[in-house]
């Protein structure tokens, strides 16, 4: 069973809330937040870590949690708990974790926002510009099939050293040299499209966090 925490926020939190969170991040991350300039950014970053933190403490793991997640060579990060996987995504206002046991997986969240999908023509496969150029709305054909290849990408671990316009969707299967990942489609919000990637069928269930009510 995949577990998969999500929350959404639309204004800042009150300063001091905010510095209570920030509190319990490790001295890296909180250094990473402060580079931030939109204070949105900053949210989105700071409740992607209070996100682990819930799915961990939800899996019998409360403390020192920063020492057990590491970076593999192309930034993924990763826990050395080795029989966990965990992956965060993020945009517009929601923000997304997904973790498991004994999988691999990926997950992400797109905002249905109007983009020039000429600036994308070498993403997609000639099939998967069909459909998109076809469907009653294109932009969201088109972040169905985008978020189901970042999913992918980010459950393999090599992120965009992966060519994008290689992977092909059969019966919600992604092929990709020697693996094969099965993507499902996330209803989180009717303006966003989210995939979730495993490399073997998986149910999953929600839980919706309110860090404004803490």
């Amino acid at each position: 069973m995949i577990n998969i925490y999500f929350t959404s926020f639309k204004n800042p939190l009150e300063q001091s809330l905010f510095s209570d969170y920030l509190s319990v991040l490790s001295p890296e991350l909180k250094e990473k937040n402060s580079r931030y300039i939109r204070w949105q950014n900053r949210h989105s970053h700071l409740f992607g870590k209070l996100l682990l933190i819930e799915a961990l403490k939800n899996h019998g793991v409360e403390k020192d949690i920063w020492r057990y997640v590491e970076y593999n060579s192309y930034d993924r990060p990763y826990l050395t708990l080795n029989e966990y996987d965990f992956n965060i995504t993020h945009s517009g206002n929601y923000v997304a974790c997904a973790i498991g046991k004994n999988i691999r997986l990926g997950i992400d969240i797109e905002e249905n926002r109007n983009v020039n999908l000429k600036h994308f023509d070498a993403v997609m496969t000639p099939s998967q510009w069909n459909e998109i150029n076809n469907a009653n709305y294109p932009i969201k054909e088109f972040f169905k099939y985008w978020t189901i290849k970042e999913s992918v990408i980010k459950a393999d671990g090599r992120g965009f050293a992966i060519p994008l316009d290689e992977l092909e969707v059969n019966n919600n299967t992604v092929q990709y040299e020697d693996k094969s990942w099965f993507v499902q489609e996330l209803e989180i919000s009717s303006d966003y499209s989210a995939t979730l990637a495993t490399n073997h069928l998986s149910e999953f269930t929600f839980h919706e966090i309110n860090f404004y009510n803490k």
